[in-house]
C-alpha cells in the first residue's frame, strides 16, 4: 500500500478555521464575543501584512470562565494564564493540534477591563465571515483603535508607524477614534500612541505603559504593574507574586514541563537579574 502525500495546511487557512471554531463553540454556550486581530480585521488595521500566526477572540468579561470552560472542554490546552500571560493580564494562550494557537482576551490591553468597554465595541459590531462562519468584529473605528492600541504597547507611535500618522490626519476615520477613546477608557494607550504619555503623568496606568513601550526594564514594569492596580488588596497579591518563577513561560520556552531543578535555577537567576538593573538603575550608575 502507498503512502498517502500529505501537504500542510497554510498558517492562514488554519488561523481562519480557528476562528470558525471559537466562534461554533461561542454560539453553542451563548456567549458573545468580538474578533481581533490578524485576519478578522481588514488589511489596513492588520499589525502583519500576513494576518499574524493566531486567532485572537475578545470575549465578553462576564462571559469568560464559561467560555475558557467550553474551550479546554474541547481539545485546546492552555499555554498561559490571564495573570501570567503579560505584564497587563489579559488574555489566556491556548493550543489546538489541528488548529494551532489562540489568544482569549477578557479586555484588550489599554481598554477598561469591565463589561462597559465591551458593550460598546459589542453595539458597534459588524460580520465578516471566516471560514464561511459568520464573524462579529468591532467596526472600521473600533479595528483602528486596536491597532493603534497594540502597535503603542509594542513602542511605536505615530512618529514611527505611517498608518498611526495616516490615522491621525484622517478627519472622519481619525475623529472617530478619538471620540471612541473615552467610551472605552484608551486614554492612556491612545496618548501611548500619538507620543504623548506625559500628557496622562498623573493615571496609574502610565508608568506601566511606558515600562511596556519605552523603558524595557523588568523591574520598572513590576513597579508599575504594582501602581496599576485599582486596589490595595490586588497590589498587595502582586508584590507576593513578583519574585515567583512563570512555570508556564518556562515550559513553553523549553517545549516541555520543566524540572523542579531548573524551576530553582531560574528563581535565583530572576533574583540576580533584578539585583543587576536596580543596581543600573541607582543615581549615577551605569547605563
Amino acid at each position: 500500500m502507498q503512502d498517502v502525500p500529505t501537504a500542510e495546511v497554510p498558517m492562514e487557512v488554519r488561523i481562519e478555521f480557528a476562528h470558525a471554531a471559537l466562534q461554533h463553540l461561542a454560539d453553542q454556550e451563548g456567549v458573545d464575543l468580538v474578533h481581533i486581530k490578524g485576519i478578522a480585521f481588514e488589511p489596513r488595521w492588520r499589525s502583519r501584512a500576513s494576518g499574524g500566526s493566531d486567532a485572537d477572540v475578545l470575549v465578553r468579561p462576564s462571559q469568560v470562565e464559561r467560555f475558557v470552560s467550553a474551550v479546554e472542554a474541547t481539545g485546546w490546552r492552555r499555554r498561559s494564564r490571564f495573570r501570567t500571560g503579560s505584564p497587563f493580564g489579559h488574555a489566556q494562550t491556548y493550543w489546538h493540534d489541528h488548529l494551532g494557537y489562540a489568544d482569549v482576551h477578557r479586555f484588550f490591553p489599554g481598554t477598561r477591563p469591565d463589561e462597559t468597554a465591551f458593550d460598546v465595541l459589542w453595539a458597534r459590531r459588524q460580520r465578516r465571515e471566516l471560514a464561511a462562519v459568520a464573524c462579529p468584529v468591532p467596526d472600521e473605528a473600533g479595528q483602528a483603535l486596536i491597532f493603534a492600541l497594540n502597535e503603542a504597547r509594542n513602542g511605536a507611535t505615530v512618529r514611527t508607524q505611517p498608518r498611526l500618522a495616516e490615522l491621525v490626519d484622517d478627519p472622519r476615520l481619525g475623529g472617530e477614534v478619538v471620540a471612541l477613546v473615552p467610551q472605552v477608557g484608551a486614554e492612556v494607550g491612545w496618548a501611548a500612541a500619538l507620543d504623548e504619555l506625559d500628557r496622562v503623568r498623573g493615571h496609574r496606568e502610565h508608568d506601566l505603559w511606558h515600562a511596556v513601550a519605552r523603558d524595557g526594564s523588568r523591574v520598572a514594569e513590576w513597579r508599575a504593574r504594582v501602581k496599576a492596580q485599582p486596589t490595595v488588596l490586588r497590589k498587595v497579591g502582586l508584590v507576593v507574586r513578583a519574585p515567583m518563577v512563570n512555570t508556564e513561560h518556562l515550559a513553553n520556552t523549553r517545549g516541555r514541563e520543566p524540572t523542579a531543578w531548573e524551576v530553582a535555577v531560574e528563581f535565583v537567576d530572576r533574583g540576580r537579574r533584578a539585583a543587576v538593573e536596580l543596581w543600573r538603575a541607582r543615581p549615577g550608575g551605569p547605563r
